[in-house]
């Protein structure tokens, strides 16, 4: 019973799960917000693939002629498999996936590289727009709160005052005009973005 629980679990599990961590060895590396979602779903996708090329590959050597049978045998898959786990496992640990290790032992400790600068780069550039939008909505809001401030002081004005508030309310929606559009350009440039990514 317990060897067919370990065997489900290499066979669906362990060596996709450490193929990924081989080839995405930094944490928040395939998606900032669900990456260990994605790693749990690609390493059952890529443990059932692995499985399936390497049973093609046992296949493809034909006949064993000391037993007449095929090499696609448990033990030829617990060892191709183990051997496989084990070695996407060191690939993992020597690019820094597995920090955790260093807990262990200090000489196990490996970190993972930085992030290429194009990647930091849209880190920045996102930080950057999202400081832009909330500058903007702010004064948004400002410019809001002085037309409702500026439409009751009109009502309550006469003659030259009334003119002096009409002007200035004038200037404010024109200023409100102003940064909607620049709003929307920028919402519009982020969406861009996004989907060319």
């Amino acid at each position: 019973m317990i060897e067919q629980i370990v065997g489900l679990i290499l066979v669906f599990f362990i060596t996709g799960i450490t193929f990924i961590n081989a080839l995405f060895p930094r944490k928040g590396e395939m998606d900032p917000e669900y990456d260990v979602v994605y790693r749990l779903a690609f390493g059952i996708v890529m443990s059932v693939a692995i499985l399936v090329l390497f049973g093609f590959s046992l296949n493809a050597l034909g006949v064993n002629p000391g037993t007449g049978l095929g090499y696609v045998t448990d033990a030829n898959l617990w060892l191709g498999l183990g051997l496989m786990s084990i070695t996407f496992f060191w690939i993992g640990w020597w690019r820094g996936a597995y920090p955790w290790m260093g807990k262990i032992h200090k000489s196990l400790l490996r970190m993972p590289k930085s992030p290429p600068h194009s990647v930091l780069a849209e880190l920045d550039d996102d930080k950057k727009v999202m400081a832009r939008f909330k500058e903007l909505a702010v004064q948004r809001d400002s410019l809001r709160r002085e037309l409702k401030d500026i439409e009751r002081r009109l009502g309550l004005q006469t003659g030259s005052l009334k003119e002096h508030y009409e002007k200035k309310r004038a200037e404010a929606q024109e200023s409100l005009k102003k940064v909607d559009a620049q709003l929307r350009e920028l919402e519009q440039k982020r969406a861009t973005e996004l989907y060319m990514r």
